[in-house]
């Protein structure tokens, strides 16, 4: 199944889902990239993946009715501080470290003004890192449907199309509190092993 195929499927699944499933979903997917971003900043020495992780403990208070987004913007500024510059890295780590920046920075947006397009581009966007990864990384030779099928097929794609549904029957059958909280985030969480396989621990 193509990722365009996966994301109507996933519109659907949340066509009504409420503002705050929706920014949920959205920062469920930014936690399970944190780690691409503290590998890279562990291994630069650029930015602080702990302002991340304060981020997503806002977020994550915010989905669970416990934060108000009032002053959320503050985020925003935090995040900026934050996010590499590519031309100023010459690895590809920083390419999913990017990311990770953009999926929590569209959280954010999301707490703050909650829509399905910003849950789609989060979902997307993870889609996307995956892909990348898989074409630059691991299979740099293949090129148009034998590439496409390689990533369609792949164990990390299959594995976080999994997640993200577990995640949206998740949400489906719980209510913003303490207990979605601590059940969302940690299937987020994947022991510390993000989209691509990533952890700090190697």
């Amino acid at each position: 199944m193509t990722d365009s195929q996966n994301l109507n499927d996933l519109a659907k699944a949340t066509r009504k889902f409420k503002l705050w499933q929706l920014t949920a979903l959205a920062t469920a997917i930014a936690q399970r990239s944190w780690p691409n971003y503290a590998l890279f900043s562990s291994v630069t020495e650029f930015g602080d993946s702990s302002e991340l992780n304060h981020c997503l403990n806002m977020l994550w208070d915010h989905v669970a009715g416990q934060q108000s987004a009032k002053n959320f913007e503050r985020l925003l500024e935090r995040l900026e501080d934050q996010t590499p510059d590519v031309s100023q890295f010459d690895m590809y780590g920083v390419y999913p470290a990017l990311d990770a920046i953009v999926s929590l920075t569209t959280a954010v947006h999301c707490s703050m003004n909650p829509s399905q397009d910003d849950a789609l581009s989060n979902a997307r966007l993870s889609l996307s890192t995956i892909g990348r990864f898989l074409s630059q990384v691991e299979v740099p030779d293949l090129k148009g449907v034998e590439l496409n099928q390689y990533i369609e097929q792949h164990p990390l794609t299959l594995q976080h199309l999994d997640f993200i549904d577990e995640a949206v029957a998740t949400l489906a059958r719980s209510k913003p509190n303490q207990d979605m909280k601590k059940s969302l985030r940690l299937l987020a969480t994947n022991d510390g092993i993000s989209e691509l396989g990533i952890s700090l621990e190697g």
